[in-house]
């Protein structure tokens, strides 16, 4: 089954992007990673003299789950290999 997993992050409160991605990939070692889309966004607003500038971005993790045949098929297969 593909499933997707959306991560973001609003620089510089959150937690980096690219260590939400890491972790998320090594919390979830089993999947398939097909694909991972990014996106940044940076917006600067100025009014009566106070500035600032917002900067977001976001991660599409796009992955597939093994069905549960596929993994008693290769957890047999490993245990004929033994």
């Amino acid at each position: 089954m593909i499933k997707t997993a959306f991560l973001s992050s609003d620089y510089p409160s959150d937690e980096a992007i690219d260590n939400q991605i890491n972790s998320w990939l090594a919390e979830n070692p089993d999947i398939m990673l097909i694909d991972i889309k990014f996106q940044s966004n940076v917006s600067a607003v100025a009014d009566s003299g106070v500035s600032a500038e917002y900067w977001h971005a976001s991660a599409l993790i796009i992955y597939k789950v093994p069905s549960e045949n596929n993994i008693r098929s290769i957890k047999s297969k490993e245990k004929i290999k033994k």
